[in-house]
C-alpha cells in the first residue's frame, strides 16, 4: 500500500482540475448570458434547459460511482476514465457555444439541453473518478490533505483562466463584444482554447498518478449491500447532514451569482465586460486564491467549523448590503466587493475537508471505509443546488421583464437584477451559515475523532 507520495505525485494530480475548472467557470459565468443575448433564447427556457441539464448530472454522479467502483482494468479503475472524459469534454464544450441559427425558440432549448447533458456527462465521466483517485492514492489524513489541496489550487487557478479565456480571445484577434458577433466569437474561441487545456492537463495528471492508480486499484471495495447500509449511514450523520445541507445553498447562491453576474454588471452598474472580467472577476478569483494561506491556518488553529461559519456570514451580509447600493458606473465598489467576496468564499474549501472529517467519524462507528460515498453524494447535492440556482435564475430574470437579446434594458429591470443579485442571492448565504452552525463538529471533537483513529491503527499494527 503507498503511504508516501511524491510531490510531482501530488501537484500532478491537481493539474487536471485546471482545465475542469476552466470549462465549468466559462459555462457558469457565460453561458446563460450567451444563449439568451446571442442564440436569442427566452430566459425561462435558458434556464430550464440548464436546470434540466445540471439534474441529470447530478443523477449521474453516484451511478459514474458505481461504474468506477466494479471496474476491472488491466489499466486500474481510475485512469481509464481520465482518458474516456478528457476525450469526451473538449467537443461537447465546442458545441455549445458553437450552436447553428435557430429561428424557433424549442430548437434553440433543445439544443441547448442535448449540448449540455453531453458537456455534464463527460464532466461526471472525468470528475468523479478524478475526486475519488485523491483518496485511493494515499491512506494517509494528513497526505490526503495535500493531495485535495493541490487540486483546490490549480482549480482556483483554472477559474481564474476561465474568466480571462473571452478576454484574451477579445485581445487577440480584435472583437468588439458589443457586436452579437464579436459576442458570439469571443465564446466560441475561449471555448476551443479550454477544449485544448483540458486535453494537456487530464494528459499531465494521468502521467503523474499512473503508477499510484495502479498500485491502489484494489483498496476499495464494493457490494450493493455496502452501498445502502452506506446510503443511510450518510444521511443520518449529524456532523455530515448540516454540512451538507448548508453545502446546498450556498452552491444554490453561487449558481445564482455566476448567472447574473454579467448582466447585472452590464445593464445595472453600466460597466464594460473588459472591466468586470479585469478588475472584478480577475480581482475576485486572485483573492480566493490568496485566501487560502488564510483560511487554512485558521482551521488549524480554531478549527473548520466557526471560521467557515464567519465567511459564510460575511459573504451573506455583504452581499444582502452592498449590491443594492452601487452607483452606476464606478469600479471602487464592486472591486471592493470582488476583495471581500473573494476572501470570504475562500472559507468554502474548508467545507471539503469537514466531508472528510465527517467520514472518518462514520469509520470511527461502523469501522466501514466510506469516504467515496459521502463525496459521491456531497457531488450530488452541489449539483442539484446548481439546478436549482440556473432554474430559479431563468424565471426570475423572466419574471422581472429581463428581454432576451436586447442591447439595453429598462431602468425598473436593472434595479430588479440589483435586488436580485443582491438579498435575493445573500440569503441564501446567510441561511446556509445558520444551518451550518448547527453541526457539532468542533475542534476538539475534530481532535478526538483523529487521536481514536490514531490510536486504533496503532494497536492493529502492535
Amino acid at each position: 500500500m503507498l503511504r508516501h507520495l511524491r510531490h510531482r505525485t501530488k501537484a500532478g494530480y491537481g493539474v487536471a482540475e485546471f482545465g475542469l475548472s476552466a470549462a465549468e467557470l466559462l459555462l457558469q459565468f457565460y453561458l446563460f448570458e450567451f444563449y439568451t443575448r446571442v442564440v436569442g433564447l427566452e430566459a425561462r427556457w435558458a434556464g430550464t434547459a440548464l436546470a434540466l441539464a445540471v439534474f441529470w448530472d447530478a443523477v449521474s454522479d453516484p451511478l459514474m460511482g458505481v461504474v468506477t467502483d466494479r471496474a476491472k482494468t488491466r489499466f486500474g479503475r481510475y485512469v481509464p476514465f481520465l482518458i474516456l472524459g478528457a476525450l469526451m469534454l473538449p467537443p461537447a464544450v465546442f458545441a455549445i457555444f458553437h450552436p447553428p441559427e435557430f429561428e424557433a425558440q424549442f430548437a434553440a432549448f433543445a439544443y441547448l439541453l442535448f449540448t449540455y447533458i453531453c458537456v455534464n456527462t463527460a464532466m461526471t465521466v472525468i470528475g468523479v473518478p478524478h475526486l475519488a483517485l485523491g483518496g485511493a492514492l494515499t491512506p494517509d489524513t494528513n497526505e490526503r490533505t495535500e493531495v485535495y489541496g493541490w487540486k483546490l489550487v490549480f482549480g482556483t487557478l483554472g477559474l481564474f483562466f476561465g474568466i480571462l479565456a473571452p478576454l484574451l480571445a477579445v485581445g487577440l484577434l480584435g472583437l468588439d463584444v458589443t457586436d452579437t458577433e464579436g459576442l458570439r466569437d469571443s465564446r466560441g474561441w475561449a471555448a476551443t482554447g479550454i477544449g485544448g487545456v483540458i486535453l494537456l492537463t487530464a494528459a499531465v495528471t494521468v502521467w503523474s498518478v499512473w503508477r499510484p492508480s495502479r498500485l491502489a486499484e484494489d483498496t476499495v471495495l464494493f457490494t450493493w449491500k455496502a452501498v445502502r447500509e452506506g446510503s443511510r449511514a450518510v444521511f443520518r450523520s449529524k456532523i455530515f447532514l448540516p454540512i451538507f445541507l448548508a453545502f446546498v445553498l450556498v452552491s444554490i447562491a453561487r449558481a445564482m451569482n455566476a448567472s447574473l453576474a454579467l448582466p447585472f454588471y452590464r445593464f445595472t452598474l453600466e460597466l464594460s465586460e473588459a472591466d468586470v472580467q479585469k478588475w472584478i472577476l480577475g480581482v475576485f478569483s486572485l483573492c480566493i486564491v490568496f485566501s487560502v494561506a488564510v483560511w487554512i491556518p485558521l482551521g488549524q488553529r480554531f478549527g473548520k467549523k466557526w471560521p467557515a461559519f464567519s465567511g459564510m456570514l460575511t459573504l451573506g451580509l455583504m452581499t444582502m448590503v452592498l449590491y443594492p447600493l452601487f452607483p452606476a458606473g464606478q469600479l471602487f465598489g464592486p472591486v471592493l466587493a470582488a476583495v471581500i467576496g473573494g476572501v470570504a468564499v475562500g472559507a468554502i474549501i474548508l467545507f471539503e475537508s469537514m466531508v472528510t472529517d465527517a467520514a472518518d467519524a462514520d469509520r470511527l462507528e461502523s469501522r466501514e471505509e466510506r469516504s467515496g460515498l459521502y463525496f459521491g453524494y456531497w457531488r450530488m447535492g452541489q449539483k442539484l443546488a446548481r439546478s436549482v440556482g440556473l432554474g430559479l435564475t431563468g424565471w426570475i430574470t423572466w419574471l422581472i421583464g429581463f428581454e432576451a437579446r436586447a442591447t439595453e434594458q429598462s431602468a425598473e429591470v436593472a434595479r430588479s437584477l440589483a435586488y436580485v443579485f443582491g438579498p435575493g442571492v445573500g440569503v441564501f448565504f446567510i441561511a446556509a451559515a445558520l444551518i451550518f452552525a448547527r453541526s457539532p463538529l468542533s475542534k476538539e471533537r475534530q481532535e478526538a475523532i483523529q487521536n481514536q483513529l490514531s490510536e486504533r491503527a496503532a494497536t492493529r499494527q502492535g
